[in-house]
């Protein structure tokens, strides 16, 4: 389940263990109803399946925030999901702590 918290300026999605196509819907819920302004952490804490629908849902969220306005950062990436985003190039997109 993906949970969000807006504790400050910057909303808080809290990703479950299987990122994947099935939280297609539940992922957009998060961002489709907000302001294409908001600022957004995306926390991977929990993650430990991640598939290249995964990479499109977070390109998809980056398009509804304005591309290169966007205000989105990836925390709490293991090695490997860090190394999967490194290799598509994700660091070109986002900020990722």
């Amino acid at each position: 389940m993906i949970t969000v918290t807006e504790p400050t300026f910057r909303v808080t999605v809290h990703l479950p263990a299987e990122f994947n196509f099935r939280m297609h819907q539940a992922f957009r819920e998060c961002y489709c109803h907000r302001d294409p302004g908001q600022a957004y952490e995306i926390d991977f804490q929990d993650v430990t399946t991640f598939d290249s629908s995964a990479l499109g849902m977070l390109l998809l969220m980056r398009s509804h925030c304005g591309d290169d306005k966007a205000d989105i950062i990836l925390t709490n990436c293991s090695p490997r999901i860090k190394k999967i985003l490194a290799m598509a190039m994700f660091g070109d997109y986002f900020s990722i702590a």
